[in-house]
């Protein structure tokens, strides 16, 4: 049923996100969705390294892909209670957590083309294109959770993805490079 959903949401269907949201036996594979692929993102960031022969790349695998991914996921966490609450306090709508931590779990499959991040010449593209779509993908999560929001929907979701974009560059000028993906150009621009 998950592979079901997930061909369903790969060829764009996103109306699978109101079917989601409502069965109660789906956040347990949404928060595997959401997981899974977060650390495609991140082995994607960590193969074009390894790809560009650039240094330690077996530790930079336990810190990026491992650690950072961690980082990625309690920091959606915190965007999607964001969005709860800009979308509490400003759309004056209660949304259900439940519904939205389902729906936005599998909004987040997007971030699996950070796989390709790999490919020669493009990888800091995939890397975009697979934030984007993610937003993108979760934006529809929002919209179909709180249908009565409408623009805090949009602002709820920008707030919590811009404090999840800034926290993740700011983990990136860290010492140490726990960050997933395309982070990892600003420990290249430091010359890492």
């Amino acid at each position: 049923m998950t592979f079901g959903r997930l061909w369903r949401l790969a060829r764009f269907d996103l109306d699978m996100l109101d079917e989601l949201r409502r069965d109660s036996g789906a956040t347990v594979p949404a928060l595997f969705v959401a997981i899974c692929s977060m650390l495609l993102y991140g082995v994607g960031g960590w193969l074009w390294w390894v790809r560009d022969d650039f240094s330690q790349a077996g530790d930079l695998f336990f810190k990026s892909v491992l650690i950072g991914t961690l980082f990625a996921l309690v920091l959606w966490l915190v965007w999607l209670l964001v969005v709860y609450l800009v979308v509490l306090q400003v759309g004056r709508v209660m949304m259900p957590v439940d519904q939205l931590l389902r729906a936005a779990g599998f909004a987040a499959t997007p971030l699996a083309l950070g796989l390709f991040m790999v490919v020669p010449g493009v990888s800091l593209g995939v890397g975009v294109l697979a934030l984007g779509g993610w937003l993108l993908f979760t934006q529809s999560a929002v919209e179909r959770c709180s249908p009565r929001a409408g623009g805090a929907a949009t602002l709820a979701n920008l707030v919590g993805f811009g404090v999840w974009l800034v926290v993740m560059s700011l983990l990136a000028l860290g010492e140490e490079p726990y960050v997933p993906g395309s982070f990892l150009v600003e420990v290249l621009s430091r010359g890492s």
